[in-house]
């Protein structure tokens, strides 16, 4: 259950250059992820989706600094919702030419750097419950991912990264009445006669 719904994106926002390097992070433990996404199919704008992320350390060793990004989107996801209680969230915006993209941040562990803070250790599994909807402008299908960053290196980049498929609902056709298709097929067969009779030339 989602206690406590914040909105992460419109509170949290961090902007930041596109293109920084940043120092790799030797991790002395095998870090894995899952993500689920419910419902998943025959989506319509606006509806919620409920995703469960998590992450375990099956160590050896402990993580001092750990944090987990979702995949880039631009404008096809919105309304995103958490419970800051469960897992610290936060949306970063990255400044690209010509138009902006973002990702979300979960915090593991020290990733701003507060003195003491806990961290991740051998054998332990996080969860965090995200809820987030498709726009209108989001395609038929679209995909979302957590995972860690390449920047981290740990003892098995196999299970890094979760990923989810969120597919629309398919617009239906409507059906043609009785009336409308005898009006199609004698339309068609019109055009049909007029295609084979030849034009006439007329003189000057």
């Amino acid at each position: 259950m989602l206690k406590a719904v914040r909105c992460i994106l419109a509170i949290m926002t961090i902007a930041m250059a596109s293109g920084g390097a940043r120092a790799q992070e030797t991790i002395p433990a095998d870090i894995g992820v899952t993500l689920s996404a419910t419902p998943n199919t025959n989506l319509v704008p606006g509806q919620p989706i409920k995703l469960t992320i998590s992450v375990t350390n099956y160590g050896p060793g402990s993580a001092g600094y750990l944090v987990l990004q979702s995949s880039t989107y631009f404008d096809q996801f919105s309304n995103f919702v958490a419970d800051p209680n469960e897992c610290y969230l936060f949306g970063t915006v990255a400044d690209a030419y010509p138009t902006p993209y973002y990702y979300l941040n979960w915090e593991i562990a020290n990733v701003l750097g507060v003195p003491g803070s806990r961290p991740f250790a051998s054998g332990e599994t996080r969860t965090c419950h995200l809820q987030l909807s498709l726009t209108q402008q989001a395609p038929g299908v679209s995909y979302f991912s957590f995972g860690v960053p390449s920047y981290f290196i740990d003892l098995n980049q196999n299970n890094n990264v979760a990923a989810v498929s969120l597919r629309q609902a398919r617009q239906q056709v409507p059906a043609l009445s009785g009336a409308a298709m005898l009006a199609l097929s004698a339309l068609l067969a019109v055009s049909a006669v007029a295609a084979r009779v030849p034009a006439r030339r007329y003189a000057a």
